[in-house]
């Protein structure tokens, strides 16, 4: 995934903001995050929650932020007016941001053989939102419990100060209701606990629990071999998350532009899961409108930001004429026959690259040009049915006239 600093930092007029030679602002963990919380609400979060609106079963969703970070607070403000905008469309619904304030360490223990308390949550919190002074460990049965009817988005930290065990986060794995997780993954904070793990057997312990395997004793730690390393243990955490999960687990990284035409990628994963195609299919949409954002807003400002524009473009031609290749190529070879499952798996083997309407462009062109037919189980209109099918008389390559295959029409590949 790609995050870009400008772009967030002019997140509330949602302008672009120029590429200047000025000295960036130090990238610490805590404006990364604050980049990639704006880049959720900005271009996953709306299209999720309409897609939850449009079943017509669901009238709100939460968003529990557990990174827990005091500053955070701010992120109630965009959320309200999204929540806002949400609210007043043709199929309305609610969002509303939990946001535990005191972060994901904690852990409620037995304190000198006595329990300790279960955080109470905020008055109306469920009908408002706002801050819980407590941590994830702390409150999330409670929490849990009391959205157990809203789906949620719910984003946490398993590596930060205390590890996290597969134990805490199953009750997420679990959850039948919507649950869209996102977990934001350190590298130099996994790197931290894998040194201490090999010289703590505690620690160790707390390691093998989060991943729910020992294989991380086998990686090592020379400074040379950490890189592989600690992309090894986001491996094994996302291998333990995916059991739960039919749909594969994405790992996004966030390459940054730092300044003018200079991208880095910063040392941080964010585990994305889902049971829902329509959500998949909007992250994916997410990264790559952000992907494409990124790269052309880093050309601009630079004396050839022209021939870099005409260089991209050219990129990004070859690369659709390259999809298309494929998914012609696939089609025919597995004859799949239904188009939303072509592009399922075309979508799974390129994630983040292209949007579902690159792919929906796509098989209207090999529709309009004749390299394969649909068999249409929709009631169409006369005309409509015999451009679509490239009847003769037609005007096929007429792309504007194609309909968009569905879950009930089958393509007959040549």
């Amino acid at each position: 995934m790609l995050l870009k600093m400008n772009l967030w930092a002019d997140f509330e007029n949602n302008q672009p903001a120029p590429v200047s030679n000025a000295r960036p602002r130090r990238l610490t963990e805590q404006v990364i995050q604050s980049f990639m919380r704006d880049w959720l609400l900005q271009d996953y979060i709306p299209a999720y929650c309409r897609m939850l609106a449009a079943s017509r079963i669901f009238r709100r969703c939460y968003l529990v932020d557990a990174l827990g970070n005091e500053q955070n607070v701010n992120i109630l403000r965009p959320v309200d007016t999204l929540h806002r905008q949400l609210s007043q469309e043709q199929r309305p619904i609610a969002l509303y941001a939990l946001l535990l304030a005191a972060g994901t360490s904690k852990r409620r223990n037995a304190k000198n053989g006595k329990v300790l308390a279960v955080p109470k949550l905020p008055a109306n919190l469920l009908n408002e939102g706002g801050v819980i002074r407590a941590s994830w460990l702390e409150v999330a049965p409670l929490l849990l419990a009391e959205i157990a009817q809203a789906p949620a988005i719910c984003l946490l930290n398993p590596c930060g100060q205390r590890l996290f065990s597969y134990n805490d986060l199953l009750p997420l794995y679990q959850r039948t209701l919507p649950t869209e997780l996102l977990l934001w993954v350190s590298h130099r904070q996994l790197e931290g606990h894998f040194l201490h793990a090999l010289q703590a057997p505690d620690h160790a312990a707390a390691l093998t629990a989060l991943l729910r395997t020992d294989r991380w004793k086998t990686l090592s730690p020379a400074q040379q071999d950490l890189p592989q390393s600690i992309s090894t243990l986001v491996d094994l955490l996302v291998a333990s998350m995916q059991r739960h999960f039919q749909l594969p687990v994405q790992p996004l990284q966030f390459p940054l532009l730092v300044r003018s035409a200079v991208v880095e990628v910063a040392p941080y994963s964010l585990l994305f899961a889902t049971r829902r195609q329509d959500s998949l299919l909007s992250m994916n949409n997410a990264v790559c409108l952000y992907r494409r954002r990124v790269y052309e807003q880093s050309h601009q400002g630079l004396l050839a930001e022209e021939w870099f524009q005409q260089q991209q473009q050219g990129q990004e031609a070859r690369a659709l004429q390259e999809l298309s290749t494929y998914l012609l190529q696939h089609g025919r070879a597995q004859r799949i026959r239904r188009w939303p499952d072509l592009r399922q798996y075309a979508v799974l083997s390129h994630f983040g690259q292209f949007t579902t309407n690159d792919y929906d462009a796509l098989i209207m062109q090999l529709l309009a040009n004749n390299e394969v037919r649909c068999e249409w189980k929709r009631k169409l209109g006369d005309s409509e049915n015999a451009e679509v099918e490239g009847e003769p008389g037609n005007a096929v390559g007429n792309v504007a006239s194609i309909v968009i295959p569905g879950n009930d029409d089958s393509l007959l590949w040549r």
